[in-house]
């Protein structure tokens, strides 16, 4: 069952946080680009009322500690790029477009991540996978869209990818439900392992998952899930009879393409994967458009 929020967490204190993160994240652009004009140096360390909140809450099982552990991940990471930028402008120098481009994505990441958490409350109901403790469908396409908008206004690029385990009939047929938990639970730890803070990962279920690579070049993303498809593939699962299982996975992905929708994306990175299921699975598979020719051709194969 899907742990629920305390409702001890109001509106005014997430407003009132997102208002603190404001003015640091003010006195930081101050100091690194008018450093003459801040009386004390600011401190790098981004405000943090909110996560110790959540650490209490997590301790005394009020919340998952997932989403504590996660707040305070992508917390760290703005932290971290706060500090090398502070450092990068100790001697009066102007930051570098990418150290100021990974500070901002990095801002807005926690912003969302603390606006996700205020969706979460007012739903009652934290919409996290209780068997895999990644993220579920509900909201997907709402986080999603959010990060289509980010890209339209900023150009901040970003990839999805779609994951299904392979042989899953076969798989299904051999194991009891709970054995197929155990499956899932452990790609989906392999997944969370890989991915960075900032990235989201989601459960679809039936052995199946998406996720959002942010900030990183198409190539990039595609070498990152490459490695994780090696992981998979060389990471044997322990299952409740103490046989040791190994699986594959399929994989799709796809680059997001500015002013079009996130759920073409969605679908763009859905087809790839079937593509790569098609062509043997174990695979990673980009999506590219196809002409009508192709398309026609590939229908004859598939239609025998």
């Amino acid at each position: 069952m899907a742990v629920s929020y305390t409702q001890t967490l109001s509106t005014d204190m997430i407003v009132s946080e997102i208002e603190t993160l404001l003015d640091w994240r003010v006195t930081i652009m101050r100091q690194c680009f008018y450093p003459g004009a801040v009386q004390r140096a600011p401190d790098a360390h981004a405000p943090s009322a909110l996560l110790m909140w959540c650490k209490r809450e997590a301790e005394r099982s009020a919340i998952d500690t997932k989403i504590a552990d996660h707040l305070a991940a992508v917390h760290e990471d703005l932290c971290q790029s706060a500090r090398g930028m502070l450092t990068f402008c100790a001697a009066g120098t102007a930051p570098t477009l990418e150290l100021y481009d990974t500070f901002e994505n990095r801002f807005e990441s926690f912003i969302t991540q603390i606006r996700r958490l205020q969706a979460d409350v007012s739903d009652s109901v934290v919409a996290v996978d209780p068997i895999t403790g990644l993220r579920t469908v509900a909201g997907m396409r709402n986080d999603i869209k959010r990060e289509q908008d980010r890209f339209d206004r900023k150009g901040t690029s970003f990839s999805i990818a779609s994951v299904e385990v392979d042989n899953l009939a076969e798989l299904q047929g051999k194991y009891d439900r709970r054995g197929q938990d155990v499956i899932y639970a452990n790609l989906a730890q392999l997944i969370a392992r890989t991915v960075r803070s900032f990235d989201d990962a989601y459960y679809l279920g039936k052995g199946e998952y998406l996720i959002a690579l942010k900030h990183v070049e198409f190539m990039d993303a595609c070498k990152v899930m490459d490695r994780l498809r090696e992981e998979i593939e060389n990471t044997p699962i322990l299952m409740p009879n103490g046989e040791k299982l190994r699986v594959s996975a399929s994989f799709g992905i796809a680059e997001a393409m500015q002013r079009e929708s996130a759920d073409l994306s969605i679908e763009n990175a859905k087809s790839a994967r079937r593509m790569a299921k098609e062509e043997g699975g174990n695979r990673v598979k980009e999506f590219k458009e196809r002409s009508a020719l192709e398309n026609f051709a590939r229908d004859l194969k598939k239609n025998g």
